[in-house]
């Protein structure tokens, strides 16, 4: 994974905290405060980050992009169905403790975001991210084998209901050592 694709997927991971940060600037700036700058340039970072994060994740997850991929048999697909929601609390929940309409405590959000940023594209962290589930993307703990019968184990994210398919030949894209994108379009034999 891209350093670009690794900050890109961490920042997203963010959405629900950027969403009530874009609220309360916002508020913020529509209450007529005299000092709005802080909020005007929180709400335009963030808009611009989003969308060209999202872009990012929109090619990181194209069924198209068959770069690397590989042929592999379902042996054992659990749904992790807590992923998100763990991410949540640890994460993200103790990050509304900042005021964001403060500049100073924005700077120490940011000091705090970007070394937690820094932390996880060196290790090649995937952030998990409440977006993908919005778009109906599951996370399933897999058992793969290859063709050559080497097993594997991978968190597959994918749109389709792959306890369902144990057994089965799919066509996955590693994003990192731990985790594998399942592509639409399988191989034809």
């Amino acid at each position: 994974m891209s350093i670009i694709t690794g900050f890109s997927m961490f920042f997203l991971s963010f959405f629900p905290l950027w969403i009530s940060v874009l609220f309360l600037d916002i508020k913020s700036i529509c209450e007529g405060n005299p000092n709005i700058q802080t909020e005007a340039i929180s709400v335009l970072l963030i808009l611009i980050v989003s969308i060209i994060s999202l872009i990012i994740l929109m090619l990181e997850f194209n069924p198209k992009n068959m770069q690397g991929s590989q042929e592999y048999s379902i042996i054992t697909a659990i749904e992790e169905k807590t992923i998100t929601a763990d991410f949540l609390l640890s994460y993200i929940l103790p990050l509304f403790a900042f005021d964001f309409t403060v500049w100073s405590e924005v700077v120490l959000f940011l000091v705090f975001f970007f070394v937690f940023a820094f932390l996880s594209i060196r290790h090649s962290h995937f952030s998990v991210n409440i977006l993908l589930e919005l778009m109906n993307y599951r996370f399933y703990s897999c058992e793969l084998k290859n063709e050559d019968g080497i097993s594997i184990s991978k968190t597959v994210i994918c749109q389709e209901i792959l306890s369902a398919r144990i057994g089965e030949t799919i066509l996955v894209r590693p994003i990192n050592n731990e985790y594998a994108v399942k592509l639409n379009e399988e191989k034809q034999h």
